[in-house]
């Protein structure tokens, strides 16, 4: 599944709370400060987590990035877990930081990125499509930081 696809939706609920809240209101210091962080975890098929890795960080990792240099994505943090407490649920784990929830929820801008940074589309989607393929389960976890001021 997209990350797009998976931001909306984990994305619109707090979107439309925040805006029926909010409607007519100027935003408060506490909400121009919210940075929705993503935690994606990845289990990968056995011995495939060489290939994952390699096409995440060609087929996906770049548009990641120059969502980043646009201010849109604030940390990338892809990690690797050294010791695993029982069964490996995860091979990796990806934390994405958001500028906001609008820069979180503007898949259509994600898309012209992707399309542009690879022009030979078909086969960019053959290389996402095979990253999948290798993926035995994945999960997102949408979270905001507590205050504890």
């Amino acid at each position: 599944m997209k990350l797009r696809t998976i931001r909306f939706a984990l994305a619109a609920p707090v979107l439309l709370a925040a805006l029926a809240s909010s409607a007519g209101a100027e935003a408060t210091p506490d909400e121009e400060l919210l940075q929705p962080l993503i935690e994606s975890h990845y289990k990968i098929a056995p011995g495939k987590t060489d290939e994952w890795l390699h096409r995440y960080t060609t087929q996906h990792l770049p548009i990641l990035k120059e969502l980043q240099r646009e201010g849109r994505i604030l940390q990338i943090t892809i990690l690797r877990p050294a010791l695993h407490q029982g069964g490996p649920e995860w091979h990796f784990k990806v934390i994405l930081r958001f500028r906001d929830f609008a820069a979180l929820g503007d898949s259509a801008h994600e898309e012209t990125v992707e399309r542009r940074l690879f022009p030979d589309w078909e086969q960019h989607k053959e290389d996402e499509r095979r990253r999948w393929e290798i993926t035995l389960r994945h999960w997102d976890d949408l979270m905001v930081e507590v205050p504890t001021d």
